[in-house]
């Protein structure tokens, strides 16, 4: 980075108003992520809460939370390799929009293996165990939410796969505008097309299904025979919880990633050189492009309350795995 670049955005800055300077850096998922994990703490921080010590310090909730972890880390560092350590200007990284999801399915898959009752199991009643179902012990509004965000971003990635086009050989990843009432060739920008939006259905299409499939293990298993029923309950809808909102979180992160690319394209400004030396300037717009721009608007935050939700879940394994430790030091004093 040489110094005539720093000077060239210092002097950016200088010229930009408090309105661009704000756009500018919530354009960057750095800046969303930083702040997501910052609004997480200052929830955190507003309503702390107790964690009951006589529970099992490494249980379902830690490792939910080292899952959320996983899949924060995991999205950031593709983000900062792609976009700033490596040049792939030139390349259509397909799988920007898969890491997320796709890291969360294999978290949760674990989940599913660590879902055993460890010690004597509690006699289960067959009738009341046919009754529960997936949705039993799963949060009212976090349920219906994740479906909403999993039904918009499929819908989105398939309109967007449709106004896309080829561009050269391989599946579309860029859009072709064309420039009324001139000759002036059509304008290709860069687009979330079906190299990205198939790659996306899959992934978030896998991660439902693993977010069901650890809903359903979660309510139908056994307990061990020295939980109580009050605590069996009350941790089956913890879980429940932390699987849902894994789901949410990373969903949300890559449906903020489409809109965001989206808005790239927007509005194109080219200008054309005549014989004469005079130039010409065109505006391209992409069609639908209130609504594209208003999904811009909405993609940093949703990539900020995504990177927050499983920065939450992290701070509230970190209080459950010390909440034993607390407990201890309080009882030797």
């Amino acid at each position: 980075m040489s110094a005539q670049y720093l000077l060239n955005v210092g002097n950016r800055l200088l010229q930009a108003s408090p309105g661009e300077v704000v756009w500018g850096l919530l354009s960057s998922s750095v800046v969303c992520a930083v702040l997501g994990v910052a609004a997480a703490l200052l929830v955190a921080r507003v309503r702390r809460g107790t964690v009951a010590p006589g529970r099992a310090p490494r249980d379902e909730r830690i490792v939910s939370g080292g899952i959320a972890a996983a899949v924060g880390a995991v999205w950031i560092a593709d983000v900062v390799l792609r976009g700033h350590a490596f040049d792939m200007s030139a390349t259509v990284a397909w799988w920007r929009f898969a890491v997320a999801p796709i890291a969360a399915a294999l978290g949760l898959a674990m989940l599913l293996f660590a879902m055993r009752a460890r010690g004597q199991r509690r006699t289960v009643d067959a009738v009341s165990v046919s009754r529960r179902t997936w949705s039993t012990f799963g949060p009212l509004r976090g349920t219906p939410l994740y479906a909403t965000v999993v039904g918009v971003t499929i819908v989105v990635a398939v309109v967007f796969g449709r106004m896309s086009t080829s561009y050269g050989p391989g599946i579309a990843a860029h859009l072709t505008l064309e420039v009324p009432n001139t000759d002036v060739p059509p304008v290709v920008t860069i687009f979330p097309g079906w190299a990205y939006g198939i790659p996306l259905i899959v992934s978030v299409s896998v991660l439902a299904a693993t977010v069901f499939c650890a809903l359903r293990r979660n309510a139908v298993r056994p307990f061990p025979a020295s939980v109580s029923l009050d605590v069996e309950r009350a941790r089956r809808a913890e879980i429940a919880r932390g699987v849902v909102g894994i789901g949410i979180a990373a969903t949300s992160i890559v449906l903020g990633g489409v809109l965001r690319m989206a808005r790239s394209a927007v509005t194109t400004t080219i200008t054309t050189t005549s014989v004469s030396g005079g130039g010409r300037r065109f505006d391209v717009l992409l069609p639908h492009a209130d609504l594209v721009l208003s999904g811009g608007v909405v993609a940093p935050l949703l990539e900020i309350g995504g990177v927050a939700m499983l920065a939450l879940l992290v701070v509230r394994s970190i209080r459950v795995a010390r909440a034993p430790m607390r407990a201890t030091a309080e009882s030797r004093a």
